[in-house]
């Protein structure tokens, strides 16, 4: 018998672990599904919209503007956006990646479900009455809402809430280009900035999800069909690292000027909020006057700069021409996304740089075409501080793998330079100027990293329904850090005693009459040993508990351990620790390999050290602080800090000036380790 039911438990076990590791498939399939259709749609509207301004409004007002109809259209069209936008949604204002990440940051992931619709009309009718913006923007934060919308519907925790976030960004991009591999990297890069395995897995079956969902619909084909380019000579590499580097500063340039546009349109102009897009229409409506190729997404311009159709002349000029209008674009509030906008600057910039090389070169080069590809690639991972998926969705777009070596150089060469001269990519700068840091978000990794296992403590205690008041007042008086669970008459939890409980029961005046199943609190959440410590985080945070119960997978009604809100403070500093320690010891080989020695000491209670900032310390020549240790937690020096007693510090020390540090330390009465 106990065999049958220790063989019936195991049983139950596997049927609730399978299941748990199942839904987040299941769910992520339903997000990829949802959002390919919805990405279908957009693009259907986007057509229709542009039908409707271009062929039924536009031959209008040709009758009496005299061939300046076309500055009108994307005025009318921004009037539109602009009132539906501040009515319904303003969130749905510009390019959509920021406002999705501002969700994953602050919010939990958690968006308004009406964004999905507010999205897909307002960027629908920007993009058709010519706005300069691109509808990759908009699938991915309709996908992303959709997902989101999903989350909340079936009350997901916070951070199920965010995988169908990335889920749906992943799938808009997935189905608007047809690139399943660059809507994953793009989700996981720029989205979330997390590749853990279990992110990856379901961003990726929510990707091919909306992918075949867009191929059914629309057909498989390429954006843009392209000649086959190759590298003609080993020289051209130098070639392909030059224009990465001036794609580097035109995406610089390219930031600057779409946040000091949003940032002025904001801050500096006292016009009605749903009137600017309407006057920022009117002016990229005088720019398509000059050019009319910087209007709307602007494909058919990338694929003849990518066939070599367009001269060096109007190419360079549309480099400029089409960041000014995008910047005004977005920044008066129209809804589209920056990404087609970055890979027409980078196409006209390649393909300048092209045609600049290929007449004046020693040595044969590839036609002009093929530097417009990789001038795509490397103004977009400048751009948006994202190599990998530069690299993917180029070679998604066009099909052609022949030139990964040069477009690996471009890109290589525009990341590193923009991430040297600007922290910020053209999707975070406007969440810096709220003051939303998404970098900070990598400190909540390490909670996603560690299970509720490694961190529960077993300080808890069961007392039976029937014990007096009293008696666990004495009990919790005298074991205050304890966790007492009730079992009822079978053994079988059946609550929890929290101390505030106990304090009322301090004050009634017949507490000899109450006994514990008077005071039982039923549990209504706990967590299991497998759970990320980011999961317990949330969950705690939602039912404002201060502890859970950890149950075991084998048996539910079991408890085998607690977790409490200082165990996830344990948890971070066990780790922040370990990490400093593994930095030290790399800070230590590679200092002694080049030459420099590493040396820590403690700094006794009575040192005269103590309470002395470190930039007004003597110390010797060739002697750095580089770490502190203090109260268990590392402390980067600056010439700031002030050292505290019992501060373990880790210095660098050249050679030849070691003596000197040895005498140094020995009259400050110090010791080293």
């Amino acid at each position: 018998m106990p065999e049958k039911i220790l063989k019936l438990q195991t049983q139950n076990y596997t049927l609730l672990r399978t299941t748990r590791m199942l839904f987040p498939f299941l769910f992520a399939s339903i997000v990829g599904v949802g959002a390919g259709f919805l990405s279908v749609v957009l693009i259907q509207c986007i057509h229709f919209s542009e039908h409707f301004f271009f062929d039924e409004v536009k031959p209008f007002f040709e009758n009496f503007l005299n061939g300046y109809s076309l500055v009108i259209i994307p005025a009318i069209g921004g009037l539109l956006v602009g009132l539906i936008i501040y009515c319904l949604a303003p969130e749905t204002k510009g390019h959509g990646v920021p406002e999705v990440m501002k969700a994953v940051a602050i919010r939990g992931g958690r968006i308004r479900p009406v964004v999905m619709l507010v999205k897909t009309i307002a960027s629908s009718l920007s993009i058709g009455s010519g706005a300069s913006v691109g509808r990759e923007g908009p699938a991915v934060q309709i996908g992303a809402t959709f997902g989101s919308s999903l989350a909340q519907l079936f009350k997901l925790n916070a951070a199920q809430t965010k995988n169908l976030v990335a889920c749906g960004s992943a799938a808009g991009i997935a189905a608007v280009f047809n690139a399943p591999l660059a809507g994953v990297m793009f989700s996981l890069e720029v989205i979330m900035r997390d590749f853990g395995a279990r992110s990856l897995s379901t961003v990726v079956v929510s990707a091919l999800a909306g992918s075949i969902v867009s191929r059914s619909l629309l057909g498989n084909h390429p954006a843009f069909m392209v000649p086959v380019y190759k590298l003609h000579s080993p020289f051209e590499i130098g070639l392909y690292l030059l224009l990465g580097i001036v794609s580097a500063f035109v995406a610089l340039l390219f930031i600057h000027t779409l946040d000091k546009s949003e940032e002025w349109t904001a801050h500096k102009t006292k016009i009605y909020p749903w009137l600017k897009p309407a006057l920022g229409g009117l002016a990229v409506g005088v720019i398509g006057l000059i050019a009319p190729d910087v209007l709307g997404s602007g494909f058919t311009t990338i694929e003849h700069a990518l066939t070599n159709q367009m001269t060096l002349q109007l190419l360079a000029a549309l480099v400029l021409l089409k960041i000014i209008a995008t910047s005004v674009s977005l920044g008066t509030g129209s809804s589209g996304g920056t990404f087609a906008p970055t890979l027409f600057v980078g196409a006209v910039l390649g393909g300048a740089f092209g045609r600049l090389f290929y007449t004046h070169c020693p040595f044969p080069v590839a036609p002009p075409g093929a530097y417009a590809l990789a001038g795509m690639a490397s103004v977009f991972a400048g751009a948006t501080h994202a190599p990998v998926t530069a690299i993917l969705l180029i070679f998604e777009l066009t099909e052609d793998y022949k030139l990964i070596l040069p477009i690996m150089a471009a890109v290589v060469a525009s990341t590193v330079l923009t991430q040297i001269l600007s922290q910020e990519s053209i999707d975070t700068v406007n969440l810096k100027r709220m003051g939303i840091d998404v970098r900070l978000l990598q400190e909540t990794k390490f909670l996603s990293a560690l299970r509720v296992g490694d961190a529960m403590t077993q300080n808890f205690e069961f007392v039976p329904q029937s014990m007096p008041a009293e008696d666990l007042i004495r009990r919790m008086t005298a074991e205050k850090d304890k966790v007492f669970f009730v079992n009822d008459a079978q053994n079988e939890c059946v609550g929890f005693i929290t101390i505030d409980v106990m304090k009322d029961v301090l004050f009634e005046k017949e507490v000899s009459m109450i006994i514990v199943d008077d005071l039982v609190t039923p549990i209504q959440e706990a967590v299991m040993p497998e759970d990320s410590l980011s999961e317990a985080a949330n969950l705690m945070t939602q039912a404002n508990v201060k502890y859970l119960p950890v149950m075991d997978p084998a048996d539910p009604k079991k408890i085998v351990g607690v977790i409490k809100r200082e165990d996830f403070h344990h948890a971070f500093t066990h780790i922040t620790l370990k990490q400093a320690e593994l930095l030290n010891r790399l800070e230590r080989e590679s200092a002694q390999a080049g030459g420099i020695r590493q040396f820590s000491f403690t700094l006794p209670s009575r040192s005269l050290l103590k309470g002395t900032s470190l930039k007004t310390l003597d110390l010797p020549k060739g002697v750095v602080f580089t770490s502190i240790e203090r109260h268990k937690e590392a402390v980067i020096p600056t010439g700031e800090t002030i050292l505290q007693s019992k501060d373990r510090v880790w210095v660098g020390v050249t050679k030849q000036y070691e003596q000197n540090f040895r005498e140094w330390v020995k009259a400050n009465h110090l010791t080293i380790h």
